[in-house]
């Protein structure tokens, strides 16, 4: 058991009475009320913050427990309430965070006495300026019921509204600054775990996801760009918050020099990853998301370890 988790894990002191005994692997015995499980890890409430403890890490009558837990039908949680709680729905709401139009994904059984992950996605160049076009193929396999059932999560696509012929329209500019504004407002007023929140993107969406995780590194846990990043001057602040780089050789449209170049600079770090597929061009972005190495990967991170 890593140290961090372990010293998280030992802070009885702090624990209610009525928190329930668990016994790690090693033997240690371990207090905390128990959350909610999905086949790889538990959550365990310990001093007032949500824990994920891999059920591997557990003895095997504890692991026994939470398989039983799991199988007992879900007791209803707590509405969720505020300026935002109407577009928790089940489906894609659309709305508008000051000039910024935006769709939001949230599951209608979301528990407010819960903490779930929130994804932000920054989709591609395009010339359409029609909200809801961003919710692309490659942005709802968040909300497959396959992933969604191993991660349940609230997933925001906002639309890059400015005419992409201005000079320095994208993500680096006063979209992406109104972007992470949004994420901080939805974090006062949803249930969204502020350890875990992360970027994602594709081509120029890639570009602003590096560029909003170094623009903003506390806020972010973990990022994947996809055939588009920042140059290795940003490496440090990726030995921080975790990125995982994906390109394809061939790609016409973003040279692959970008990614190796990033990639050289982290190769030494052993959160970050890259993946150069040979073939694929610029259209790689559905088999990135499709992979679910990267979910499971993506989903594990949390900035409670970086501190």
């Amino acid at each position: 058991m890593n140290r961090p988790l372990l010293s998280s894990l030992l802070l009885l002191a702090t624990l209610p009475l009525h928190a329930r005994e668990w016994t790690s692997s090693d033997g240690r015995k371990i207090q905390g009320d128990y959350v909610s499980a999905t086949a790889a890890d538990v959550t365990v409430k310990i001093g007032g913050r949500d824990t994920r403890i891999p059920l591997s890490r557990l003895s095997a009558a504890d692991q026994s427990w939470v398989k039983e837990q799991a199988g007992k039908p879900a007791a209803a949680g707590k509405p969720i309430e505020g300026p935002f709680a109407p577009l928790i729905t089940g489906d894609w709401a659309l709305s508008k965070f000051k000039d910024l139009p935006f769709a939001l994904y949230g599951a209608k059984e979301l528990d407010a006495s819960k903490k779930y992950p929130l994804v932000l996605v920054l989709h591609g160049k395009s010339p359409n300026d029609e909200n809801g076009k961003q919710v692309g193929g490659w942005t709802k396999s968040f909300t497959t019921e396959a992933h969604y059932a191993k991660n349940p999560c609230i997933v925001v696509a906002p639309l890059c509204y400015q005419p992409f012929g201005i000079t320095g329209s994208g993500w680096s500019d006063k979209p992406g600054t109104e972007a992470v504004a949004m994420v901080k407002e939805l974090m006062k007023s949803l249930p969204i775990d502020k350890d875990r929140v992360y970027c994602v993107g594709y081509s120029m969406g890639g570009f602003g996801t590096c560029h909003l995780i170094n623009a903003e590194p506390r806020l972010f846990a973990a990022g994947v760009a996809v055939a588009g990043c920042t140059g290795p001057e940003t490496a440090d602040t990726f030995k921080k918050v975790p990125l995982w780089l994906f390109h394809a050789a061939d790609d016409a449209n973003v040279k692959v020099e970008y990614s190796r170049a990033l990639a050289e600079a982290l190769k030494r770090d052993k959160e970050c990853k890259y993946t150069e597929y040979p073939t694929g061009g610029h259209g790689i972005v559905g088999k990135v998301f499709e992979e679910e190495e990267m979910h499971t990967w993506l989903f594990a991170k949390g900035t409670t370890a970086r501190k």
